[in-house]
C-alpha cells in the first residue's frame, strides 16, 4: 500500500507484504541474499524519501510558536531530604546521604562495647553493618513513658553512607522524601540549640511539624569519631 498523506512521497512498502513483516505466505526472493529488509536498497530508498520530503506548510509557523513560548525557569537551591521520626522528634537528612531504608531487624550486641552510641551490628542481606544510635549521637532525648505508651511506631532501619561503606540506625517512623527551598530553612529555636547545637542546622515546616535538618558534616564527623 502506498502512502497518500500530504507531503509524504509514495513508495511501495514491500517489507509489509513480501518482506520480513509480511502478513501472507509470499516471500521476497531477495531475503536469501540480504537476510533482513533493513539491508535492502529498496528499504533504504524508502527511508531516504521520507527524510527528503517537503516540509508541511505550517511547519515554520509551528516551530515559531514553540520557540516563542515563555521559558519555564527551573527552581534552584532546592534540597531533597528524607523526613523521619525519632521518638517524639521529626528530623531529616539529605537524600544523597541515604543508601536504603529497610525493615527493622535484630540488632546483635558487640562484645565488650560500653559506648551507648554504638548499638551493635545488623545483618543486611548477608553483610554485617554497624548499627548506631542516632538519638545518642545527636542528643535527642528519649520520650517520657506516657508518650511511649501511646506511640504507634513503625520502626525502620536507615542505611546511611559513611566513608566507603554504610552504617544503619533505627528510627520510629519514616515519612519519605520532601523538598524545601534554601530560604525555607529557619533558625533552630533555643530549646533545640541547647540540646544539639552542633547537629541541627535549621528547621523546616512539614505537615504542621517542625522538622530538624541534621547537619550532615557534623553528623559524619561524630560517627567517624565513634568508629575509631
Amino acid at each position: 500500500m502506498s502512502e497518500t498523506h500530504t507531503n509524504t512521497p509514495a513508495f511501495d512498502d514491500c517489507w509489509n507484504s513480501i518482506g520480513v513483516w509480511r502478513r501472507g505466505e509470499v516471500r521476497c526472493d531477495k531475503l536469501d541474499e540480504v537476510i533482513h529488509c533493513y539491508n535492502c536498497p529498496t528499504y533504504a530508498m524508502a527511508g531516504r524519501s521520507l527524510l527528503d520530503r517537503a516540509a508541511p506548510e505550517d511547519y515554520a509557523q509551528e516551530w515559531t510558536n514553540v520557540l516563542a513560548r515563555e521559558k519555564v525557569i527551573q527552581e534552584k537551591n532546592l534540597e531533597s531530604v528524607v523526613v523521619f521520626r525519632l521518638g517524639a522528634e521529626w528530623l531529616s537528612l539529605p537524600v544523597s546521604m541515604i543508601g536504603e531504608i529497610t525493615l527493622m531487624r535484630d540488632i546483635f550486641d558487640l562484645p565488650h562495647n560500653h559506648n551507648p552510641k554504638l548499638r551493635g551490628i545488623v545483618n543486611i542481606r548477608g553483610k554485617l553493618v554497624i548499627c548506631m544510635s542516632l538519638g545518642f549521637l545527636i542528643g535527642v532525648d528519649r520520650p517520657d513513658e506516657d508518650w511511649l505508651k501511646a506511640d504507634r511506631s513503625i520502626q525502620r532501619l536507615i542505611m546511611m553512607r559513611e566513608g566507603s561503606g554504610y552504617i544503619v540506625f533505627p528510627v520510629s517512623e519514616v515519612h519519605g522524601i520532601t523538598r524545601h527551598h534554601a530560604d525555607e530553612l529557619n533558625m533552630a529555636p533555643d530549646t533545640v540549640k541547647k540540646k544539639n547545637l552542633n547537629f541541627i542546622k535549621g528547621i523546616i515546616k512539614w505537615q504542621d511539624h517542625n522538622v530538624g535538618c541534621i547537619d550532615e558534616t557534623a553528623l559524619t564527623a561524630e560517627i567517624a569519631n565513634n568508629l575509631r
